[in-house]
C-alpha cells in the first residue's frame, strides 16, 4: 500500500529497479496500448507503491506553480511533504466526481491503461492513480460484501523504455491532459502556464500547438494568443503584487482575452484611433483600470464598456482620475498577510486579500463605472439615423478642407484603400436602404 511517509513515495532507483523486474518477464504483459511515439507496448500491472504523481501535470499546474512559489524550488516526485500537497490538487481538482469515479473504477476496473516512464513517473493516469491510492487506504470502506477489490491494489500501465527529459515530458503530459486521458473538465487558466513552460524549454509556437491539439486545432496563432494575454495576466500578478500566485488568475480568463482584444484593437487603429490622440502610456493606464477591476472580480461582460469609455476623452480622464483615487490606498502586502495567517495555503491568503480589497473599493469602483455605463446609455438613446449623417455629412466636408491643403499623407496608397473601404460601406448602406 502507497502510504505517504512509510513506503510511498520511493526514489527513483528503487522504482526503476522494481519496473525493470516487471517488464523483464514478458509474461507478466496483461495487454497492450498504442503509445504515441513509442508504438505499441505491453502494459503491466505495477504495485502502486513503485509509482509516482508528475509534478508537472497540467491539471493542477497554477496550484504547484503557487507552491513553488512559497517553498522557492520546483516539486519533487521523491519527498514525501510535496507528494501530500500534490494529491491534495488531484483530490480537491474535482472532488465531486472522486467517489463515482472511484465506484467506476470498482464495478468495471481500470479501462484505460496510464503511461509511465522506466523511473515510475506517471505520464498518463494521475488522477486514476490518485483514487486507487484512496482506495486502498480506505479498504473497509470500499470492501463491502459483494464487491471485489481484486487488481486495483496495482496501476495498470505502459513502462516506456527511455526516461524523457523534461521538455518531453511537458509534451507527452499536454498529450495526454488534453486529449487522451479520462475527461475531466480543466481550468483554462492551466493551458497558458503550461503553454509558457513549453516556450521556455524550447518548444516553438507551431510545436506547442500540436502538443495541445485539441484545444488549439494546431493553430500557431491561438498558441500566439495564449501567450500574450498570459503575459498580461503575469504583469496583472505583479500588479496586485503576487508575482507566482496563479492561483489569483482563475475563473478570469475571459477578463484577459477581452483586455487582450481591447488592447491590440487600439494599438492597431481599428478602435478609437482619430477619435483622440491617445498614445502608449494612455493604453497602459487603460491596462492598469482593467487591473483594478479584474481583481474586484466583476462580471465578464462589464468589460464591454471599457473601450467606449476610453473613446471618449472627457469620460475617459474622468473614469480614469476616479478609478485611480479609489485604489489609491495601499492594501497590506502578500507577505504582511502571510504572516497574519501563517496556518493557510498560498491560494486562501490570496482569497482572503482580495476579499478586503473588495470590501476597500467596491462602492466607489461600482460607482465610477455605473456612472460612465449611464453616460453610454445616454449617448446611444440620443443618437438617430438622421443625426449620425448629419455627422457624417460635417465630416466629409471638413476631410475636403483638408484634402484641398495637398497634404502628403491623403496621396498615400494606404489613405486611398482607406477611403475606397468607407465608400463601400457607404455603398452597402445604401443598398439596405433601397
Amino acid at each position: 500500500m502507497a502510504v505517504i511517509g512509510q513506503d510511498f513515495p520511493k526514489s527513483k532507483n528503487a522504482r526503476r529497479e522494481k519496473l525493470n523486474e516487471i517488464k523483464g518477464n514478458a509474461k507478466l504483459a496483461i495487454s497492450t496500448v498504442k503509445v504515441p511515439g513509442h508504438g505499441m507496448q505491453n502494459v503491466y500491472r505495477i504495485p502502486l507503491e513503485y509509482l509516482s504523481y508528475n509534478p508537472y501535470n497540467t491539471r493542477f499546474l497554477a496550484q504547484a506553480k503557487t507552491l513553488e512559489t512559497r517553498i522557492g524550488r520546483e516539486l519533487s516526485d521523491e519527498r514525501p511533504e510535496d507528494v501530500v500537497e500534490i494529491e491534495k490538487f488531484i483530490w480537491d481538482y474535482k472532488k465531486d466526481k472522486n467517489e463515482s469515479t472511484i465506484a467506476s473504477l470498482i464495478k468495471e476496473g481500470q479501462l484505460q491503461p496510464g503511461v509511465v516512464t522506466p523511473s515510475g513517473l506517471i505520464l498518463s493516469g494521475n488522477r486514476r492513480f490518485r483514487l486507487l491510492n484512496e482506495i486502498q487506504r480506505n479498504y473497509k470502506k470500499y470492501a463491502k460484501p459483494g464487491v471485489n477489490l481484486d487488481g486495483l491494489q496495482y496501476f495498470e500501465a505502459a513502462i516506456l523504455d527511455t526516461d524523457l527529459s523534461d521538455k518531453e515530458i511537458r509534451k507527452y503530459e499536454s498529450f495526454y491532459q488534453y486529449g487522451n486521458e479520462d475527461k475531466v473538465e480543466y481550468d483554462p487558466i492551466q493551458k497558458y502556464i503550461a503553454a509558457k513552460e513549453q516556450k521556455e524549454l524550447g518548444y516553438d509556437e507551431k510545436e506547442i500547438a500540436d502538443n495541445f491539439l485539441t484545444l488549439s486545432g494546431g493553430k500557431e496563432s491561438k498558441v500566439k494568443e495564449w501567450l500574450a494575454e498570459f503575459e498580461l495576466m503575469e504583469e496583472y500578478l505583479n500588479y496586485i503584487g503576487e508575482d507566482g500566485i496563479y492561483t489569483a488568475l482563475e475563473q478570469r480568463e475571459e477578463a484577459f482575452i477581452n483586455l487582450y482584444k481591447t488592447l491590440k484593437s487600439f494599438k492597431q487603429g481599428k478602435a478609437g484611433k482619430g477619435i483622440w490622440a491617445f498614445d502608449e502610456l494612455d493604453l497602459e493606464e487603460l491596462k492598469f483600470r482593467y487591473f483594478d477591476y479584474i481583481w474586484k472580480n466583476i462580471a465578464t461582460h462589464e468589460f464591454r464598456e471599457f473601450p467606449k469609455i476610453f473613446s471618449d476623452y472627457n469620460r475617459w480622464q474622468i473614469f480614469n482620475s476616479r478609478v485611480k483615487k479609489a485604489t489609491s490606498d495601499q492594501i497590506a502586502s502578500l507577505d504582511d498577510y502571510r504572516e497574519q495567517y501563517k496556518d493557510e495555503s498560498e491560494s486562501t491568503v490570496s482569497l482572503i486579500r482580495e476579499k478586503d480589497y473588495k470590501k476597500m473599493v467596491d462602492k466607489e469602483l461600482n460607482k465610477a463605472l455605473g456612472d460612465e455605463k449611464a453616460v453610454i446609455i445616454n449617448k446611444e438613446t440620443d443618437e438617430t439615423p438622421w443625426k449620425l449623417v448629419d455627422q457624417i455629412d460635417e465630416r466629409i466636408n471638413k476631410l475636403e478642407l483638408l484634402i484641398d491643403c495637398d497634404s502628403k499623407e491623403v496621396k498615400s496608397e494606404e489613405f486611398l484603400q482607406r477611403v475606397k473601404e468607407i465608400m463601400s460601406h457607404i455603398g452597402h448602406i445604401k443598398q439596405r436602404i433601397d
